[in-house]
């Protein structure tokens, strides 16, 4: 029998509405109820993520920023966390801005933006450079930054690091980061296409699993991960049932050891009653 769930958010614990689905609500408390453990791994920062959070009425610690920090909601506390140092921090956004890139810095409750020419804010995918559009974000915790020395200045903790520019660009970036990291850095450019994603060494979804299993005293074959994206393979991967969502890319599914509906069809209600409740 298995003990902890891990679900992802986006794509997967809400639909494509944005919204937890009642059944997937009274299946997790039902999984509660039964001794199981449910829980979240997901992109989003602190800010992004406690929303749902509190939606989905789990109270034990959680983790975000791809596996960077874990937090726990009731407290208000970081269980665990993978900051960056000042000098990796400096070294990195000098060697994006050098090269004309987008970058974004995340400290868990804002993501602070800047880029030098206007045209490379289309890598601020998730944003509109509207006046509305630029409201919106600053409600949902952005901060665009017009000059770059006070990137240099953000107040610690920094987890992620964020660069964009194209594919001729972020290689010339990642090698030179490469050569001023001695293997203290995680550098993924596998997530999406023109995207290097810069943390700590050990923020990853996978090595959440990890940290998750060891607060819990879950053994990590008593586990089931559930996710859609590129972020939540290696989850997958670890985790002893993986599972992807009907709505998941191919190359998810196919590392999957099980495939449940989609998100519109309460994929994870599906999946929690399949292996915590059958």
């Amino acid at each position: 029998m298995y003990k902890l769930a891990v679900l992802d958010i986006d794509g997967t614990l809400l639909d494509s509405k944005g919204c937890i689905t009642k059944k997937t609500l009274q299946t997790i408390r039902a999984v509660e109820k039964q001794g199981g453990i449910v829980t979240i791994c997901t992109g989003r920062n602190i800010r992004k993520s406690l929303p749902v959070v509190k939606k989905s009425g789990i109270q034990v610690p959680f983790a975000c920023i791809d596996g960077t920090l874990l937090f726990d909601p009731i407290k208000r506390t970081a269980v665990h966390d993978l900051p960056l140092s000042r000098e990796e921090i400096h070294f990195i956004l000098d060697a994006a801005v050098n090269e004309d890139a987008f970058v974004e810095v995340n400290n868990g409750q804002i993501y602070y933006k800047f880029a030098k020419k206007e045209p490379l804010y289309q890598y601020d995918i998730f944003n509109k450079r509207t006046f509305l559009g630029r409201i919106k974000s600053y409600h949902g915790g952005v901060r665009y930054v017009k000059k770059f020395d006070i990137m240099r200045t953000i107040p610690d903790p920094v987890y992620q690091i964020v660069i964009a520019a194209e594919p001729e660009i972020t290689k010339k970036i990642k090698d030179t980061i490469i050569k001023f990291d001695n293997g203290q850095l995680e550098i993924r450019d596998n997530l999406w296409e023109k995207y290097l994603f810069i943390s700590r060494k050990g923020a990853t979804k996978s090595m959440a699993m990890e940290r998750l299993c060891n607060y819990f005293q879950v053994p990590m074959e008593k586990t089931i991960a559930i996710g859609d994206e590129q972020n939540d393979i290696d989850m997958l991967e670890k985790a002893g049932m993986g599972i992807a969502m009907g709505n998941a890319s191919e190359n998810v599914k196919a590392v999957a050891d099980y495939i449940t509906l989609s998100n519109d069809a309460d994929g994870v209600a599906d999946a929690l009653q399949k292996f915590f409740l059958r």
